[in-house]
């Protein structure tokens, strides 16, 4: 095989990358940065917990038939309503005439991987882009909508949507909490060899890596999802940080390899 050729297809070989994610959601970005030739330390630096409230949260996944629109703004409130829904339902059906919004395109992707279609997905893929677009193209006065959400979100869609005289309650779906364990021996690795990139997915990463306490390396990057992301990690007091265009994961690995290659 040609050498230089297989250096192509692989524009981050040699490279030293961080994910933060959780375990449980590292895989899809861990693949993609491994197959480019990254080496890829697992660093979660965060956990996806189960609401304190389970019984409420399992009495409006059932009801949701009963609203006019359910938003979505992160793929774990997708999966972890759907999941409960199908536990409670056996028919797609029986969610009814229920429209459903989601935050960006990645939220769309798990949408539809449990069947189902999205009929509002914003240009601006954060909360604030979803209220506008809601404001641009539905009146929703006097409809109601399910909000499916961590706890401690940002509470830009229920105060956005109930300005438009919409009827929001909140679902909360799961709590986002701090992994101080270390399960994958990475922060250890990470503190001793560094890393050339730290890919940062969500406000949340951001504020979990920095409560670590681990030395920043010389010369090394932030990839950042998107805009709120990226004003946390600022108002953390990182500098070198590169922004995704596209608010996806694969939006974040072309910006990678744009920044690192």
């Amino acid at each position: 095989m040609d050498k230089n050729k297989c250096h192509e297809d692989r524009p981050l070989q040699g490279k030293r990358i961080a994910v933060t994610r959780s375990q449980a959601q590292a895989g899809e970005l861990v693949q993609k940065l491994s197959s480019l030739g990254a080496e890829v330390l697992e660093l979660p630096v965060l956990k996806v917990v189960d609401p304190e409230d389970k019984q409420d949260f399992a009495e409006l996944v059932a009801n949701a038939h009963t609203y006019d629109w359910l938003v979505f703004s992160s793929t774990n409130g997708v999966r972890r309503f759907f999941d409960g829904f199908y536990a409670i339902y056996k028919d797609a059906r029986s969610i009814g005439g229920v429209k459903i919004a989601v935050v960006g395109p990645g939220t769309q992707e798990v949408v539809e991987s449990y069947r189902f279609s999205a009929d509002l997905v914003p240009e601006k893929h954060v909360a604030e882009g979803l209220v506008e677009a809601f404001q641009n193209d539905y009146d929703i006065e006097n409809q109601t909508v399910l909000w499916v959400k961590p706890k401690h979100a940002r509470s830009v869609i229920t105060d956005g949507l109930s300005e438009q005289r919409g009827i929001v309650d909140e679902c909360i779906a799961y709590s986002i909490e701090a992994e101080t364990s270390d399960p994958t021996g990475a922060a250890e690795s990470f503190k001793k060899d560094g890393a050339d990139l730290v890919t940062f997915t969500s406000s949340s990463t951001a504020k979990y890596f920095q409560e670590l306490g681990l030395p920043w390396p010389d010369g090394c990057k932030a990839a950042s999802i998107g805009p709120i992301t990226t004003a946390k990690l600022q108002e953390l007091g990182y500098t070198s940080i590169t922004e995704s265009e596209q608010h996806n994961i694969d939006g974040l690995v072309a910006t990678i390899i744009e920044t690192l290659s």
